[in-house]
């Protein structure tokens, strides 16, 4: 992106490039989600990655091509709830009408779309979602689980869906901390993810604010990584209320990997982990095309399409919709809906302040919220369905069973100077 274009950047060039940035982060993540780095080289070599070249094996086909995962759709569901609230603080009846929500899409996915459940739900989240007291207290219902597990579970299914509320109220840093962390503990209790949740959101909110913009129009990522982990750490306390120094130095270590390597994304049994998924997405802020960043990520496989959700919102946000591969962004395979019953009815409800729009000349105006929905989907392209049925396709209920394994090590292993994750949603 040009000095120009960045400088020229409107706040609905970043709102959408923060929302379409998850959804193709996810999207073209699927690619290679669950297999190693020398497995997605093997599958896709180094080609220019597109939806259509996704591998049909029997995890890929239950997803159209240009679909995203459930990593949007909790995101999309985030949306809904702050609509039918209509509130800009999160209160107990948002995370009431996000957990009624979040247990409808686990048996139903989005009907509209041809679902028939809701697919890739992570271990942690399954339990909390199938506990009797998750849409009445949704909090107690994920500190429950927590707690079971010997409080290690750290898994990066909070942090996948919660960048939609670095747009809610991004004027605001406290609003956007406060929504974070009460729609994080819905199904996420470990101080790691909500860490890693503020740690996303702050740092899109910042964006938003136009904090530290250069002269030229662009982005000083590193100094958004600094505040943002100022903002995260204050959730790594010890019991007596003090900083956990250890588990602040795990944090830095995460959002300050200069190297995908680094993080081992595809490592055995710790793809899930959410500090890995928050290493990946400051990782890719750091970075300024989006889709050699978000082919390096994704071909580093492990849990891809998580990883490639998060940075993708934050490197979406900090490009703009206009720095987005146009084939990846008009390729999405709901894309029409997503514009016209989610993104359009979320700023109609909550209307952005700001500056009337600027585009570069001789571009089109983005985004075009009318854009058809992609026409070349191999799969029910005609009816719309959102999954295959017949060859390769599940019968109702499969999916919910099919969930992604979650293991843990001892708390004492954690920190290191290269700290090892305590806990992932990995493949069954």
């Amino acid at each position: 992106m040009s000095k120009v274009q960045s400088a020229a950047m409107s706040l609905e060039d970043r709102v959408y490039g923060t929302i379409y940035g998850n959804c193709i982060g996810d999207a073209i993540g699927l690619l290679t989600e669950f297999l190693s780095k020398e497995e997605a080289f093997q599958c896709y070599g180094s080609k220019k990655l597109e939806y259509s070249m996704k591998v049909k094996d029997g995890h890929r086909v239950r997803w159209n091509v240009g679909d995203w995962t459930d990593d949007s759709d909790q995101m999309i569901l985030i949306i809904l709830a702050l609509i039918e609230k209509k509130e800009r603080k999160v209160t107990v009846e948002t995370q009431q009408d996000f957990a009624l929500r979040m247990r409808q899409w686990m048996h139903h996915g989005f009907p509209e779309l041809g679902d028939w459940g809701g697919c890739g739900i992570g271990g942690t989240t399954l339990q909390v979602l199938t506990l009797d007291m998750f849409t009445t207290d949704p909090e107690q219902a994920s500190r429950t689980v927590w707690e079971r597990s010997g409080k290690v579970l750290a898994p990066n299914g909070g942090v996948m869906r919660t960048s939609i509320l670095g747009v809610h109220q991004y004027q605001d840093l406290d609003m956007v901390i406060h929504n974070t962390e009460k729609l994080c503990r819905v199904t996420h209790a470990d101080p790691r993810c909500i860490a890693s949740c503020v740690a996303v959101t702050t740092a899109i909110a910042m964006m938003l604010q136009g904090k530290h913009r250069k002269e030229d129009g662009t982005t000083d990522a590193w100094g958004i990584t600094h505040d943002s982990f100022e903002h995260a750490k204050k959730y790594l306390v010890t019991e007596d209320g003090t900083e956990d120094s250890t588990a602040v130095q795990e944090l830095q270590f995460h959002m300050e990997a200069e190297k995908l390597s680094t993080l081992k994304l595809d490592e055995r049994r710790k793809i899930g982990y959410t500090y890995k998924t928050l290493g990946a997405g400051f990782w890719a802020l750091r970075q300024n095309d989006f889709r050699k960043a978000m082919t390096e990520l994704v071909m580093e496989g492990g849990d891809a399409d998580t990883n490639g959700a998060v940075a993708g919102a934050l490197l979406g946000c900090k490009l703009g919709v206009k720095g987005l591969p146009k084939s990846w962004r008009d390729k999405l395979c709901y894309k029409k809906w997503l514009d016209e019953q989610i993104i359009a009815k979320y700023l109609e409800t909550f209307p952005l302040v700001h500056v009337p729009p600027t585009t570069v000349s001789g571009d089109a105006p983005l985004p075009n919220i009318q854009a058809k929905v992609c026409n070349d989907v191999e799969e029910n392209a005609e009816s719309g369905r959102r999954s295959k049925d017949g060859e390769g396709g599940k019968e109702k209920g499969d999916c919910e069973k099919e969930t992604k394994e979650e293991s843990s090590e001892d708390k004492s292993s954690k920190a290191t100077k290269e700290p090892q994750g305590i806990q992932m949603e990995t493949a069954v």
